[in-house]
């Protein structure tokens, strides 16, 4: 079953991957080429060259299938998953509820919804229990809102507040949100920047090639060059000027780099997340859950003065019990007063009214009947009651108690009563008097101070957006070393800004208290004004900043909603796994960084080395197989090792550059790659005269694979800073491996003659100066690469 579904999901995705891999413009050039080499009389040339462009395209398109199942395998462990209803099979038994993936859900099955859920699919409600959603992800209204039975309800709400059961009207695949989720995970199109680089490279080095192709045929037609030569250098100008493995190369990076986070408790939604993670500049945390442990505890219960404890134990619970919500901190009391003893008759007071607790309001209530006479129990955060407190003495007391459990970074929650019937949606203008205050403790994360320092440590800026008392989450953020945590500003406060405000303002605060869902949307959109910013949380009060931000990250145990929000899921719950995986984040980039580099660095090389010959009136001097045949040296063998880097990483290496990613590559690559060209071409000049004019020089073609080892060498030590002393080891191990097996292969008459490769018998002369020549060059990168790149990059 969970190999179909696998299925089911990769088979949509098989189409685009195959159709980007083979209709792209150096395909078509080489199938153009491959046909003209048959019809002008090499056929065997045309066979070779055919087999090994399918070879390579279908390698390609396995790998990135293979990229796309790596992902899909991650993202079903988090799949939209809802409670079903099964109805009875006989009168004797009741009900059952099944825990389905989303895509199950047909016509007319009854779903249950609690708090944190989001709506699969359309439907109707058959009940609801003080049902509130919140329809943010679909219109972009922030509100929350109540639903009752037979009312509408649309794919993709929120459920803030209360349970309720629905009735499917539609299918899953069929709903709004199927449709977003396709578009926002949608493989081929949510591109990372380093994703978009790679793209402009290609589309560029494209345009570029159709240039030179058309100087080529022109310059051919007026010189009276052999319509053969034409075609093969076309084709082999083709193989080397656009850096079509590159996209594979980054995508397969990706992939492993998911599969690798997937190893540490670190689960990806999105395949290019790692490079999210390495740009990071903001993270905004909430406390509890994040800071803390998200489980609560009471530590003690306070009754106003005057007031009869077993009375207030008892509304209390009923309060509670009538809500039926199941948020922690509510989860929290009820489990407190199950361990007293209540000995009121709760029968004689009727619920005629309830509202549950909403992250929106920040406070919930019911209104109850006892002998004839109609009262309001509110419960909640202080400070929305605070106010509205008519006795200046339980004001005080609850100042008291809020003062002094507040900068011991406890959380308090008010239980409060009101004579007059009804229940707001806003306590302001009420008469309330306090029954009773419960103190809440919850211990800090493991690891908690040595995550913050991380992150610190690497200039990044860390915010604490809670909806607690302000003392209380200041007092945290202190404890756990974030800097600023005296700078805190209140949801209050923050109800005042304008855009503007949220725009010049909350930069110059750490701590944001008692805000609302919609307070933290805003300040995320204003955090990305200043850098990469990434939302961590795990309530529902979280998930619309989730998504506006640049990275989402989740909790495992969260609410449904944060997970499917998520572009990054902790899978032991923990903000302390995020460090390594940030670090390994560095690693992964700077490996992209190196390959892409060895891509790039091969084109420019090639480009300006036709360049240089086209103008002494030389042809290029390769074949299509050649390049073929030094890309396995240049770019395959060097790629297999900085995977291997980037899965092993040895040393540390730096945080990731602000620069954009080929503001980062391009200038180095192209300064190496015109020595390059250069350090070529002059080989070529000292060659004799018959590998001049042969299809393919194989002293030239040396000279750039020993140009492309020292590139790979110089790179390094450009985008990571420095190469440890295992990481030098096996550099070498690889340059001896490449020349055995570049040895090997002149050795063997069917790869001779497969690759079109020349074999040079030229004096020692020639080859002592040959070598002369490449050393002399490798010196030269090397001072440019020491003088110009090192310094600024390292």
């Amino acid at each position: 079953m969970r190999n179909f579904e696998l299925y089911r999901r990769v088979l949509p995705s098989v189409g685009p991957i195959v159709f980007r891999n083979f209709f792209v413009l150096v395909n078509g050039i080489i199938f153009c080429v491959v046909v003209l080499l048959f019809a002008f009389g090499n056929p065997e040339a045309g066979l070779f060259l055919g087999v090994i462009f399918l070879l390579n395209t279908f390698i390609a398109t396995a790998q990135d299938i293979h990229a796309r199942v790596l992902l899909e395998k991650l993202q079903m462990l988090t799949a939209l998953k809802v409670v079903r209803i099964n109805p009875s099979t006989t009168l004797r038994t009741s009900p059952t509820e099944t825990l389905v993936p989303a895509e199950e859900i047909v016509k007319g099955d009854l779903l249950k919804l609690k708090l944190g859920d989001q709506v699969p699919c359309d439907g109707v409600l058959i009940s609801s229990n003080n049902l509130e959603i919140s329809e943010a992800l679909i219109t972009g209204e922030s509100d929350s809102f109540p639903k009752k039975e037979n009312d509408k309800i649309v794919a993709g709400a929120i459920i803030t507040s209360g349970d309720a059961v629905m009735e499917a009207q539609g299918l899953f695949r069929d709903s709004r949100l199927s449709k977003i989720a396709g578009e926002v995970k949608k493989y081929s199109t949510n591109l990372s920047s380093i994703q978009e680089a790679t793209n402009i490279v290609i589309k560029d080095s494209g345009y570029i090639l159709i240039a030179v192709l058309v100087f080529v045929v022109v310059r051919g037609i007026l010189m009276h060059i052999p319509r053969l030569e034409i075609v093969t250098s076309s084709g082999a100008l083709a193989s080397t000027i656009v850096p079509q493995g590159l996209a594979v190369a980054i995508t397969l990076l990706f992939a492993i780099g998911a599969a690798s986070y997937a190893r540490r408790n670190v689960l990806f939604q999105e395949i290019n997340a790692t490079e999210k993670l390495g740009r990071i500049k903001n993270i905004c945390i909430d406390k509890t859950g994040t800071l803390t442990d998200n489980k609560l505890v009471v530590e003690d219960m306070h009754v106003v003065q005057g007031f009869n404890e077993e009375y207030a134990r008892m509304l209390t619970s009923l309060c509670i019990s009538s809500l039926s919500d199941s948020s922690e901190t509510i989860l929290a009391v009820k489990k407190y007063l199950e361990n007293k003893n209540n000995n009121q008759d709760l029968e004689k007071i009727e619920v005629t009214q309830k509202m549950s607790f909403s992250s929106w309001r920040r406070f919930g209530g019911i209104e109850i009947k006892e002998k004839d006479i109609l009262q309001s129990v509110f419960i909640g955060a202080p400070d929305i009651m605070l106010g509205e407190v008519s006795n200046t003495v339980e004001k005080k007391w609850l100042e008291n108690i809020v003062e002094e459990n507040s900068q011991l970074g406890k959380r308090v929650l008010c239980v409060a009563r009101s004579s007059e019937s009804g229940l707001p949606k806003d306590l302001k203008g009420l008469h309330l008097s306090i029954i009773a205050i419960f103190i809440f403790h919850n211990t800090l994360r493991e690891g908690i101070q040595d995550a913050i320092k991380f992150f610190q440590d690497r200039g990044i800026t860390i915010r604490v957006l809670s909806g607690d008392n302000l003392k209380t989450v200041a007092a945290v953020a202190k404890s756990v070393g974030i800097n600023g945590a005296d700078d805190v500003v209140t949801g209050q406060e923050l109800d005042t800004w304008s855009q503007d405000d949220f725009r010049e303002r909350a930069k110059k605060y750490t701590v944001f208290a008692q805000v609302l869902p919609e307070h933290k949307v805003k300040l995320v959109e204003a955090f990305k004004k200043d850098g990469f910013t990434a939302m961590v949380g795990d309530g529902v009060n979280d998930a619309l900043a989730m998504k506006k931000s640049d990275i989402g990250i989740a909790m495992f145990d969260g609410v449904p909603v944060t997970r499917q929000l998520a572009d990054v899921i902790l899978m032991t719950n923990s903000f302390s796994d995020l460090p390594g995986a940030v670090e390994l984040a560095d690693h992964f980039i700077r490996s992209i960084e190196i390959s892409s580099g060895i891509y790039i660095n091969q084109s420019i090389a090639g480009l300006f080395l036709f360049i240089i010959l086209s103008i002494f009136g030389y042809s290029f001097p390769f074949t299509p197989l050649n390049i073929t045949f030094m890309n396995y040296f240049t770019v395959g063998f060097s790629t297999i090792l900085i995977s291997y880097w980037a899965l092993r990483p040895s040393g540390k290496i730096l945080p990731a550059n602000d620069k954009p990613f080929l503001r980062r590559v391009l200038p180095v690559v192209f300064a190496c790659g015109v020595v390059e060209a250069v350090g070529a071409a002059l080989v070529f000049a000292f060659s004799p005269e018959y590998l001049k004019v042969a299809a393919s020089n194989t002293l030239v073609g040396l000279a750039l694979i020993i140009f492309g080892f020292f590139f790979l060498l110089f790179a390094t030590n450009v985008y990571c800073g420095s190469i440890t002393t295992k990481e030098k080891k096996q550099l070498l191990y690889l340059g001896v491996f490449e020349l055995l097996v570049f040895y090997l292969a002149l050795q063997v008459p069917f790869l001779i003659n497969f690759f079109n490769i020349t074999i040079p018998y030229p004096p020692v002369r020639f080859i002592g100066g040959a070598l002369l020549l490449i050393l002399i060059f490798i010196a030269v990168q090397y001072f440019l690469v020491k003088k110009f790149f090192l310094r600024k990059l390292a």
